[in-house]
């Protein structure tokens, strides 16, 4: 495994990293560790306050929570609505009341659970003065707005998409390319970092960008399904490994293609992003005119010249159908 600066050498000389892609769910924000962690307030409740044996409440919860990962929403309701009805779906006969209270609860403490430490906010800004940042997150619309905007995470991004309001979702190359258009910026001058393989890293590879960093869940977070590197194509190979997000800046090479911007340019580049972002309704925010950009890059695969946002205009929207899982 090659190291972040050795995977930046296999660029072209006049090349450099202007950009840098997150993941959402388990890169950014610890997901699946905060609705454990929530589950687990909500069986504590039940066993204190409402007479449920320790088994029966950790089973409740457990339940919910298995349900909740295999359909996190239901395009016909109300994230709230479909929620208590989890709730209430796996509650015993005569506590089913409890339904509106135990999702209630489960949210605020999801959301304590999920909120951006410190650190991470401070790399992000620091990394913004830098670099274009971007999030790419797979996942149902309504559930991923839900986290991006109680967690007001658009004030740090230049550009936010979130696979269900597009055609494509990871590892789909259009995607990537589909925020490459948006910031400006080839493929080759682009850093995807995130926690799937199959995903973030798989489709990284394949859209050409400059380089992608695989941030591994640790064993204790892991469930069936998830990939490891003996489950991907041999191509799949990330070009650098790393246990947290806040190792990423080290590994980055300063940004040269564009001026670094001081607090207020980056003030002005977040009113931009969010222009961008409500373009449509609220948790329906498909961003308009978004190009199939593949037969630009194919030919080119590793070149970084040549490329503006304009020369995409022409080019039709490509088509995939995804599913709802959370990345």
């Amino acid at each position: 495994m090659s190291t972040f600066r050795g995977a930046i050498k296999r660029l072209s000389c006049d090349s450099k990293i202007s950009a840098i892609f997150f993941d959402l769910d388990n890169t950014l924000i610890a997901t699946r560790k905060a609705d454990a962690k929530a589950c687990s307030k909500v069986a504590d409740l039940l066993h204190q306050d409402h007479g449920f044996s320790r088994e029966v409440a950790n089973e409740t919860a457990t339940n919910y929570l298995t349900a909740f990962r295999r359909c996190p929403d239901n395009p016909d309701m109300a994230l709230a609505q479909w929620r208590s009805q989890l709730w209430y779906d796996v509650l015993p006969g005569t506590h089913k009341q409890l339904a509106g209270e135990l999702y209630g609860r489960w949210l605020e403490w999801r959301y304590r659970y999920l909120a951006i430490p410190a650190e991470v906010q401070t790399m992000l800004q620091t990394l913004r003065l830098q670099y274009l940042l971007g999030i790419i997150t797979n996942g149902p619309t309504a559930a991923q707005w839900e986290k991006i905007d109680r967690l007001a995470l658009n004030k740090y991004f230049d550009c936010i998409l979130v696979s269900s309001d597009l055609p494509w979702a990871k590892p789909d190359r259009n995607i990537f390319y589909a925020a490459c258009h948006y910031l400006g910026v080839p493929p080759g001058q682009c850093v995807m970092i995130g926690d799937k393989l199959e995903t973030d890293i798989q489709g990284g590879i394949e859209a050409n960008l400059g380089a992608t960093v695989w941030l591994p869940l640790p064993s204790e977070q892991r469930i069936v399904g998830d990939r490891t590197m003996d489950d991907v194509p041999e191509h799949v190979r990330p070009d650098a490994i790393v246990d947290s997000v806040l190792k990423l800046p080290a590994l980055l090479p300063p940004s040269t293609s564009f001026r670094a911007r001081t607090p207020a340019s980056s003030l002005s580049a977040q009113q931009e992003q969010k222009t961008t972002r409500n373009r449509a309704a609220q948790y329906n925010r498909i961003l308009p005119e978004i190009p199939d950009l593949y037969s630009s890059y194919s030919s080119a695969s590793n070149s970084s010249s040549g490329f503006s946002s304009n020369d995409c205009s022409q080019h039709s929207i490509g088509s995939n159908d995804h599913g709802t899982t959370s990345s």
